[in-house]
């Protein structure tokens, strides 16, 4: 089947292609239904939609390769006025006040909010418990949020001024300002943990007009002609149908990597919009690397890991270097930088061997081997637990796993801490998670619960995802298997640090920009 056309007028920006700019402001409001139109209706004009990033992305991308220029400074080259860009998500009950309960109807977690599920996702359950939502500093359950504002700039300056406008807006509507946080790409694009992020996403079908070549994600590989198995946009990189993430299209078939499912029918307000999960989490770095360096230190009492160092171990925990390459790529060290493109760093799987590919711009991809048993990259890893790839896991087989995929936006907050810091300085940093799909229950919250917090599943056995999962229920804490043969019985080693606190969040629906219009009265139908 060919691409569906997706409005690329009428889908917010960071749902797909995704904000993705260096600088960015979470803004959170409190209001009633009233106030929250009002807003929203002020706001309209200012929502960027998916075209207008695609667009700018394009162009960006193509001069940063021509003048060799990379991270932050690749966002500063298009011409014109520094980049103000704002998407909009609402919650439940302002949805519902004004007439529109589709989005609560069809996903009961989104119905309930984040607060009322936190426990649910391994949050801390007692009261005045670090963790728990009574003691968040944005989304507690005293504090509900109306209105979540996302900001993105490539200007530091410019995005300062934008936010003050935008939320004089909300004032004047007569709302509340409850929490900002300011978000703010670090250099390389690691997160506070000291590892690259953001290398692996899958892939939206998709055109943004009857332009065959106008695609939502570019193609930067051929296609390969199979009949089935997963088809790639670029190295690692699923196409996945956007069903899986936006409503109104046709989502991805349980058996079938390349045909989509029937569409269903939901509420026509809900098409062109997604649910948005917003989870803010602060980093105990000084934590993680005490710790880190103990679990290094209790595997290295088993003869068959004697020579493992705290660079070794962090690695498995992630299942990358710090530089973002896959130690199943590079089991013995961090090369630094990848052989080309970062798409040389997501062209694996983990049942099969990989064989070498070559982008449409002639790059050379090299062959991956396979890892099925997890002796280089542990079924803990963090990168296998939240995407198996080729595997097959407890929900069937790997086209399933597909159907638990994300759209990551988030983004780091607060200063980074010394690279030779090893105790904790009282800074408050960490990530501002952001992540879109068309079910929170099914994708978000199942990931969570059945996944990362899970010492047997997707693959038996392996222990639990250390770097993030969270295990309240165990004595043990998280727990994390290494192998080091097919034959040999895992050596386990366990942690009850907390390296990760959650400080907020909320459940929420960014509509399309049409049904936006329609919440705030501008039109009667979407």
């Amino acid at each position: 089947m060919s691409d569906p056309i997706l409005p690329g007028a009428g889908i917010q920006a960071n749902i797909a292609p995704g904000f993705r700019l260096p600088f960015q402001r979470i803004v959170a409001v409190g209001a009633d239904t009233r106030q929250a139109q009002e807003i929203v209706r002020r706001l309209l004009p200012r929502v960027t939609a998916a075209s207008e990033a695609a667009a700018y992305h394009g162009r960006r991308i193509e001069k940063a390769k021509e003048l060799r220029v990379f991270g932050k400074e690749s966002f500063r080259l298009a011409d014109g006025a520094p980049l103000q860009w704002l998407n909009v998500a609402i919650g439940a009950e302002p949805l519902a006040g004004a007439g529109f309960d589709g989005p609560a109807r069809l996903d009961r977690s989104f119905a309930l909010g984040l607060a009322k599920r936190s426990s649910l996702l391994g949050d801390p359950s007692a009261p005045g418990t670090p963790g728990h939502r009574d003691g968040w500093v944005v989304g507690a359950p005293s504090a509900p949020i109306a209105l979540l504002l996302i900001l993105g700039s490539d200007d530091p300056e410019a995005l300062a001024g934008f936010v003050a406008a935008v939320e004089a807006d909300c004032r004047a509507a007569g709302a509340a300002i409850l929490h900002t946080d300011a978000g703010e790409r670090l250099e390389n694009d690691i997160e506070h943990f000291g590892f690259r992020d953001g290398i692996s996403q899958p892939g939206l079908r998709g055109r943004l007009s009857a332009d065959s070549d106008d695609l939502l994600t570019p193609r930067r590989l051929p296609p390969d002609g199979a009949s089935d198995g997963p088809e790639f946009s670029a190295p690692g990189e699923v196409l996945l149908w956007p069903g899986e993430f936006i409503f109104g299209y046709p989502g991805q078939d349980a058996h079938d990597f390349r045909r989509p499912a029937a569409e269903p029918a939901v509420d026509p307000f809900m098409d062109g919009g997604s649910y948005l999960v917003f989870r803010r989490l602060r980093q105990h770095v000084g934590t993680f690397r005490q710790a880190t360096q103990a679990l290094a230190a209790d595997l290295r009492k088993a003869a068959a890991f004697a020579d493992v160092t705290d660079a070794w171990l962090r690695s498995r925990l992630v299942g990358r270097w710090p530089s973002g390459a896959p130690i199943l790529l590079y089991p013995d060290a961090d090369p630094g930088e990848p052989p080309g493109s970062l798409g040389a760093f997501n062209h694996f799987g983990f049942r099969e061997p990989m064989p070498a590919v070559t982008t449409t711009a002639g790059e050379p991809i090299p062959p991956a081997p396979s890892d099925p048993a997890g002796l280089v990259c542990p079924l803990h890893a963090h990168i296998r637990k939240v995407n198996p790839r080729d595997l097959g896991t407890n929900l069937g087989p790997p086209s399933q796993t597909q159907k638990l995929r994300l759209l990551r936006r988030g983004i780091p907050y607060g200063p980074p801490i010394a690279d030779d810091a090893t105790g904790e300085d009282g800074v408050d940093r960490g990530l501002l998670f952001l992540s879109y799909q068309r079910s929170i229950r099914e994708q978000f919250e199942k990931l969570a619960q059945d996944w990362m917090n899970s010492d047997i599943k997707p693959e038996a056995d392996g222990g639990h995802d250390v770097l993030v999962g969270q295990a309240p229920t165990s004595r043990s804490g998280r727990t994390a298997a290494f192998r080091a043969s097919a034959t040999a019985a895992p050596v386990r080693v366990a942690t009850l640090a907390d390296w990760i606190t959650p400080t907020g969040g909320g459940y929420f629906f960014a509509p399309s920009i049409a049904a936006l219009a329609a919440f705030a009265g501008i039109r009667a139908e979407v």
